[in-house]
Order: C-alpha cells, then sequence, then structure tokens
C-alpha cells in the first residue's frame, strides 16, 4: 500500500477529532520507536559485551596454548613494584593494600638494560666434579729445556684446562658355566655349582640392565619404542613389549613390599602433597564407560620436619572419586595439601576429626593471571582485566609477605602469618565478594568465574594461618606429577592396569630417590642386586629398611653430589 501525505490545505479541512486523533497516533508511534531503539541499544551493549568477553577467553586459550607459561606479575602504573625474588623490596602490603587507593606519582621514563648473569667462578668445576677425572702431562724432556734455555730455567705453575671426552655405552655378555655333578652311588643325586641369584628366570635381564631401561622409560621419560630403537644402535635386540614385561614383573616380585615401607615413611608427614592427571589406558576399560580416562595419582611427603621425602604415585581403578584417596589416606592423621579439586573438599567433610584440606594459592592466583595475560603488550585493558590485574597484585603480595619469613622459627613464622598475612587474607576475600556484587559484572565472564573460584575455596585458602608449616601453595606435587605428563606425551598410552601399577612404583622410585640426592640410575641398580637375593617380596624388614632411598647405609656411588655451591 502506498503511504499518502496530508498538505496543510487538507489538514486544514479536517475536524478537531480527526486531528487529536492523529496527534495521539504519532505520540504513540514515537514511544514505541524510543522503546524499539532503547531494546535495540541494551541488545547491542549486551552485543558488544559478549563479544569482549569471548575474545577474551579466546586470547586466554591461546595463551594457554602459545603464550609464555611465566606468571610474573606486570607493574600497575601508580602502585608499588612488588618482586618476589628480590627481598629488598619489602615493605608493608597490610598498610599498603587494605588502605584505599595510591597517591599519584611523577610519571618517570624508565630504560631497563637487561645483562647476561656473569657465568659463576668455578662453574665449569662444579658441572665436572662428578665425573672421573683422568690426568694426562704435557712436560718437555730435560734435554728439550735445556736446549731452549742454554742459561738456566725454572718451572711456573702448570697451566691446566679440561676437556669432556664421551665414552659410548657398552654391552657384554655375561655366560654362565654351571657345574653339575651326579655321584655313582645308587642314591647319590645329581648337585650343581652355586650361582648369584637372578632377577627374572630364564631371561638375559641383569640389574644393570634393568636399570638402563628404567632410567630411560621413567627418568628420561623416553617410550619403549624409542629406547627399543636405541638398543638396536648398539646391535641390542628388544623389544617394547619385553621390557615393559621386565618392569612389570620387577615390580610384582620385588618392589610390593618397598612400596609398603614408603607408604608407611609417607604417614609419618604431618603434610602430604596430592595431585591427580588423567592417562589414556587401551586395555581393560570399564565396561559401561569404554571412553572413560584413568588416573594417576601421586602423594608427597616434603619430608622437611618429620620423616624423609617420598614421592608416591598411586594407579587404583581409573577413577577420580573421592573414594580414591580416601582409600589410600586411611589411617592418616595430617593436612593434605591440594588444589581445588571437589573431591578433596568431600574427603575433608568425610573426616572433619583427623585430616584437614589445604588449597593452594598459586591456582587461586592462575585464574586471574591468565585474564591479565590475555590483554598481552596492549596498553588498553578492558575493565574486566584490570579487576583482574588488581586481585592478582593482591595475591602477589599476600604471597610475598608469607615468604618473608620462610626461614624462621615456627612460633615466628605463625605470629607473622596472624599478625602480617591474616589482614591481608581478609582485605582480599572482603574485596572479591564487593567486586562481585557490583551490578555491571557480566554473569558469564572469565573473570566472574575467576573470583568466584576464590569465595568457593576461601575455608581452605585459609588453613594456611593457622599453622606455620603448611605451605600456601601445592607446587611440589604438581612438579612431580608434571614429569608423569612429560612421560605421557611421549609414551601417550599405558596397555594394562598391571603396567599402570608397576609404572606408578618406577615414577615413585625416581622422583623418591632424586629427592633424596641419588643416582636413580646407581641406585634402582644396586637395589635389584640386593633384592634378588632374598624371596620374591620376603626381604627382613631390617634390611629392607637399609636399602630405602633415604637410608644412610646406601654405598657412595649411589649418592648424587649437590652441585649447587
Amino acid at each position: 500500500m502506498k503511504k499518502q501525505s496530508l498538505s496543510e490545505e487538507q489538514l486544514q479541512t479536517l475536524p478537531r477529532e480527526t486531528l487529536v486523533l492523529l496527534l495521539v497516533q504519532q505520540a504513540e508511534s514515537f514511544r514505541l520507536l524510543s522503546d524499539q531503539s532503547a531494546a535495540i541499544q541494551k541488545q547491542n551493549e549486551a552485543l558488544i559485551k559478549q563479544v569482549e568477553d569471548l575474545k577474551e577467553q579466546l586470547s586466554i586459550m591461546n595463551n594457554r596454548l602459545f603464550g609464555r607459561k611465566s606468571e610474573k606479575v606486570q607493574d600497575i602504573p601508580g602502585q608499588l613494584s612488588l618482586d618476589i625474588e628480590d627481598s629488598s623490596q619489602a615493605f608493608n602490603e597490610t598498610e599498603a593494600l587494605v588502605e584505599e587507593g595510591f597517591a599519584d606519582e611523577p610519571e618517570v621514563e624508565t630504560v631497563v638494560i637487561r645483562r647476561r648473569a656473569p657465568r659463576p667462578k668455578g662453574k665449569r668445576e662444579l658441572d665436572l666434579k662428578e665425573v672421573p677425572t683422568e690426568r694426562e702431562d704435557h712436560y718437555l724432556t730435560e734435554e728439550e729445556l735445556q736446549e731452549k734455555f742454554p742459561h738456566g730455567w725454572k718451572q711456573l705453575e702448570d697451566e691446566v684446562y679440561k676437556e669432556l671426552i664421551r665414552i659410548p655405552e657398552t654391552f657384554k655378555v655375561m655366560e654362565h658355566h654351571i657345574g653339575v655333578y651326579a655321584g655313582k652311588g645308587a642314591e647319590d643325586t645329581v648337585i650343581r655349582g652355586k650361582t648369584p641369584g637372578r632377577l627374572l628366570n630364564h631371561s638375559i635381564l641383569t640389574p644393570s640392565l634393568a636399570a638402563s631401561v628404567y632410567t630411560a622409560k621413567f627418568v628420561n621419560a623416553l617410550p619403549y619404542n624409542r629406547v627399543s630403537e636405541w638398543y638396536a644402535i648398539n646391535g641390542i635386540t628388544l623389544s617394547r613389549q619385553v621390557m615393559a614385561g621386565w618392569m612389570i614383573r620387577i615390580y610384582e616380585y620385588y618392589l610390593e613390599q618397598v612400596h609398603k615401607r614408603m607408604k608407611a615413611e609417607l604417614f609419618l608427614s604431618h603434610i602430604i602433597h596430592c595431585d591427580e592427571t588423567p592417562f589414556k589406558m587401551t586395555g581393560e576399560k570399564e565396561e559401561g564407560d569404554p571412553k572413560s580416562r584413568d588416573y594417576m595419582w601421586v602423594y608427597h611427603a616434603p619430608g622437611r620436619n618429620r620423616g624423609h621425602p617420598v614421592y608416591l604415585y598411586e594407579y587404583d581403578n581409573g577413577s577420580r572419586a573421592a573414594a580414591v584417596p580416601d582409600a589410600f589416606l586411611k589411617g592418616y592423621q595430617g593436612v593434605l595439601v591440594t588444589d581445588g579439586y571437589e573431591s578433596y573438599h568431600t574427603l575433608a567433610k568425610r573426616r572433619p576429626a583427623d585430616l584437614k584440606v589445604a588449597g593452594c594459592w598459586v591456582h587461586t592466583k592462575r585464574k586471574v593471571h591468565e585474564i591479565v595475560q590475555a590483554a598481552g603488550r596492549s596498553k588498553t585493558m578492558t575493565p574486566g582485566q584490570k579487576i583482574a590485574q588488581e586481585a592478582e597484585k593482591r595475591i602477589q603480595a599476600i604471597i610475598h609477605t608469607d615468604k618473608m619469613f620462610k626461614d624462621a622459627s615456627n612460633e615466628e613464622r605463625l605470629a607473622h602469618r596472624q599478625q602480617s598475612v591474616k589482614p591481608l587474607v581478609d582485605a582480599y576475600f572482603f574485596w572479591v565478594k564487593e567486586v562481585l556484587g557490583r551490578p555491571d559484572l557480566d554473569s558469564s565472564s572469565a573473570l566472574k568465574r575467576a573470583l568466584n573460584y576464590s569465595v568457593n575455596q576461601e575455608p581452605y585458602l585459609r588453613v594456611f594461618l593457622e599453622d606455620p608449616e603448611i605451605p600456601m601453595h601445592n607446587n611440589d606435587a604438581e612438579q612431580s606429577i608434571r614429569k608423569f605428563c612429560v612421560g605421557k606425551h611421549s609414551w601417550h598410552i599405558i596397555e594394562s592396569k598391571r603396567g599402570a601399577k608397576a609404572s606408578a612404583m618406577m615414577y615413585s622410585l625416581a622422583e623418591t630417590s632424586r629427592a633424596n640426592g641419588l643416582n636413580p640410575y646407581k641406585y634402582f641398580e644396586y637395589l635389584m642386586e640386593q633384592l634378588k637375593e632374598y624371596p620374591r617380596n620376603n626381604v627382613p624388614e631390617d634390611v629392607l629398611e637399609e636399602l630405602m632411598p633415604w637410608s644412610g647405609s646406601l654405598p657412595p656411588e649411589c649418592r648424587k653430589q649437590n652441585q649447587k655451591s
């Protein structure tokens, strides 16, 4: 229908009632258009906010995949600079961060020149001190010296330099000939000469070969097929199936008793760190869920005040439920330091009388750090990124303040936490809840999820304030489980539950031996040499104790000297 407009003459001829009706209709049209415009404007604002949130999430994911892994806090203009590693920048964070606002400071252009740290004197000596040294002299003969110096000579201090020579790994076959004797009497039996114990019957496996496979797979994270290729270069044919079978049988024949002793030592610790990671198992899946993921757990006793350092990997039934750590920690009384996974909190609620769960502040900081990192080098930050940056600064101040008394006595450390750290923690949670109460905060944003994580974890993040021995983070367990994660990216799969349990024990020995200052290869070789002389998993307790990684009775060649000056 073609729209028509009335001229001024036509309007003058219309009755008054008609003109009033036209005006009312026009006003209603304007109102509808205004409401429609407001709705479109509101929709546009929501879409713009959604786009910004999606861009932020995309940037966070890109940083996770391709960005730098450093969590160093960037400086905020007008605020105090904080460097955890520099103890000279100590200040009263309680006053600095609880107070609202900071005084403006004049802008100063700062040029930072980063210089490469000079090589420490004697560094090469420290690098090579564990390697056997062979001396080779290069002196002139008396005749040569007399020819060069007819008027006499004197010898100055020797000029010394060192070179590192690699001697390729060699193999040899040890062929044992056993005397067999039979008596000539009717009742005489056949006897044989005495032979040393063997790790596995009818096998070429020796302690040194077992230690070589163990070190390549569980210390250096090489998959069995690469280990097999490496042996093939030296003319040795060993399939990955054979090597995997060796490790499984060594665990089942010799190391279950060692596992029990390590667990007993773990339970002596007042604090246990715990973490878990998924992996893929190709066989023996649960019938109802063939696509379910399996999990490897790690428990770590730091050994600072009670007991010795212990890392114990555990594979149970492939579950991530609270029942798994609950069964493993049956009988343990102490503190479990973990990330924010809900199964640990369920465990704490089940056992309030004998088990406390302490949260990890590094995980909390990581949630907001990802948002800040998403800004990249951009000078303009979104309001959400600015809030996340403020949260990160506050958490960093809490960690830094606590670290200032890391070498103090337990009494001093507890007093410091109550007097200086607790006010910062109180201020942080008060500020977070205040921010979450803002009506303009997008409920679906990464910032709100990060801040909600802090609030949900608050009871567990406060536990460290009550006990000077509890650390603020779960880095110890994370660093250990990372070894398994590096390995699983190389070998990708475990084929059976027997293999998973054997792998757990091998990783446990590798990490625990290193934590106690041992050479993993030398220790494993020595352990196998000793265990093969006893009935399988039936070693006397006093002998077993002398074979544990923390034993003072281990031979010197098992020990790795600390290279730090």
